[in-house]
């Protein structure tokens, strides 16, 4: 874990809205000099706090229409690690993760429809060896997401 003061925790905050600001504009918004603030993302970056910039785009422009959350229940003699890296394969998966409750991995999918969604499930998901079922849950609205 790093330790990071207030002007750390601003400084992401505000490279989190907007990532390319310059240092100059990053530094007049959190409040430090220029040359401080560019040791601070410096030091951010080297220790891995940030990893990185990246472009988001609105999905619906790029036609994924349909965002999906997708519960795994894997069969009890496959190995967690290697279901995970076999369905983070499968396109339109952007994210994995092991939950506990009544699924052992949660998926996040975009797809283009319904149809696309109903393939990439029932096609490609549940004929990987080790998934035992599905639950999916699909996104209605996005009220807050900060990452």
């Amino acid at each position: 874990m790093v330790d990071l003061d207030d002007f750390d925790k601003k400084i992401i905050e505000v490279l989190r809205m907007n990532g390319r600001l310059s240092n100059v504009e990053v530094a007049k918004r959190v409040g430090l000099s220029d040359s401080s603030c560019s040791r601070r993302i410096s030091r951010l970056e080297k220790t891995g706090v940030i990893q990185g910039y990246r472009a988001l785009t609105d999905r619906s422009k790029v036609g994924l229409t349909v965002r999906a959350y997708c519960g795994v229940i894997r069969d009890i003699h496959t190995k967690w690690d290697k279901l995970a890296k076999d369905l983070a394969n499968i396109d339109g998966v952007i994210s994995i993760a092991a939950v506990s409750g009544e699924v052992d991995l949660m998926l996040e999918i975009v797809a283009k429809d319904m149809q696309h969604y109903y393939h990439v499930v029932l096609r490609d998901i549940s004929n990987i060896k080790g998934v035992n079922g599905t639950h999916s849950s699909f996104v209605l609205e996005d009220i807050k997401s900060i990452f």
